[in-house]
């Protein structure tokens, strides 16, 4: 088995037309859930669901309080987990009292271990493929209906998107396709989850439709 990869154009930070570097990007062929991905381990570890579900629920919240109150944790061959966190107010002078209100939690960050990297890097086999989400340059100009009747197919593919994937899957500039994904939400067609960088987009279910 191997992992599929295409070629993707580099913007141009100065945002010239002239020709581009391109740099590889992995295609994912699917996003495992969490029931998914307990199956698998049941499977090829030959360890029982319930208890490998057990164990990854209860690891999940132990870590989440760990975080929380401020500690580092290693997770075996992993990495390491911790947490950053913003100023709302910027200073550039420590004697300007920033109160405790002022700072929030940001992000939660994992630092892989040089182990757990090497043994992706003699495990991966990668293949050439052409994405279905990359746009060519000849495809014309879409309509927010075709757009979201290509997100709609793409989630049902996937769990989730995120900004830069909807960016390659739409062909809109990045402020267009977030105005467009929030446009989606207050439709109710999608829900977002996460916050930062780590924001998805996920479909939303009908039942739960006016919770947002």
């Amino acid at each position: 088995m191997s992992a599929y990869y295409d070629l993707y154009e580099t913007p141009s930070p100065d945002g010239k037309e002239d020709k581009k570097a391109l740099h590889a990007r992995i295609c994912p062929k699917r996003t495992y859930t969490q029931k998914e991905f307990v199956e698998h381990i049941a499977t090829f570890q030959h360890l029982p669901k319930n208890v490998i579900g057990a164990a990854l629920d209860a690891c999940i919240d132990e870590l989440c309080d760990l975080l929380a109150n401020g500690n580092i944790v290693e997770l075996g061959e992993l990495g390491f987990f911790s947490t950053s966190l913003k100023c709302l107010r910027e200073t550039d002078d420590e004697k300007k009292k920033i109160r405790s209100e002022s700072v929030q939690f940001q992000n939660v960050h994992l630092r892989i271990s040089s182990t757990f990297r090497n043994n992706i890097k003699k495990k991966m086999t990668l293949e050439r493929v052409h994405s279905t989400t990359k746009k060519s340059k000849k495809v014309v100009e879409t309509t927010e209906e075709t757009r979201k009747a290509e997100l709609e197919l793409f989630l049902k593919q996937n769990v989730c998107i995120n900004k830069n994937e909807y960016i390659q899957l739409s062909g809109l500039t990045r402020h267009a396709a977030i105005d467009e994904l929030n446009n989606f939400i207050r439709q109710g067609f999608l829900r977002r989850r996460g916050m930062g960088r780590s924001t998805v987009y996920v479909r939303q279910e009908k039942d739960t439709a006016n919770e947002i």
